[in-house]
């Protein structure tokens, strides 16, 4: 019997995806090697087969050459600088570089980092769970969140939940053509 892709282990694996939320995140602060190992690890669930590096120490460097991020304090990341870069690990897939800078920078001037960074994982978990299961997405807006930076936030990680959806769809049939 043909298992179908919504019990598949590709559907499972993003189902099972737990973005780490601030008080999750490291409490040290990394050098590049440990940030860049930690980030690839937690994205590994999301990313296509065979594509498991999703951040290297160059994509880094250009991101605080862009100052889409701060430099570096003593060639270390700390909280803040991993939170920014899961944010654009995620939404580099279907965003520009300074696109992604000025929906952070939205999102920062309506809240602290930590507030900021928390509601972008909730909101990222709830769309895969929203595109993976058919399920419609979630429209509540809570008291302290801003309409216009949340709505904008949801559209993003909208389109990169709808992305991992069907990077992992087609591998499943792919992996299904070559079973037969």
């Amino acid at each position: 019997m043909k298992q179908g892709f919504e019990n598949s282990g590709l559907a499972q694996e993003v189902l099972g995806f737990h973005c780490p939320r601030w008080a999750e995140l490291p409490g040290i602060a990394l050098y590049m090697d440990q940030v860049t190992g930690y980030l690839n690890e937690v994205f590994a669930p999301l990313c296509p087969p065979g594509e498991e590096k999703l951040l290297t120490k160059a994509m880094v460097n250009n991101y605080v050459k862009q100052k889409v991020m701060a430099p570096p304090t003593n060639k270390k990341y700390g909280r803040t600088h991993v939170a920014q870069l899961l944010v654009i690990c995620a939404l580099k897939q279907v965003f520009s570089i300074p696109e992604i800078g000025s929906m952070i920078r939205a999102q920062m001037d309506h809240c602290p980092v930590e507030q900021a960074y928390d509601c972008f994982c909730e909101e990222l978990e709830s769309a895969l769970r929203a595109v993976f299961l058919g399920q419609a997405a979630p429209t509540q807006i809570r008291n302290e969140q801003d309409p216009a930076a949340i709505t904008l936030l949801r559209g993003a990680v909208q389109a990169y939940a709808s992305k991992v959806y069907v990077q992992k769809r087609l591998a499943f049939a792919e992996q299904t053509a070559q079973q037969e």
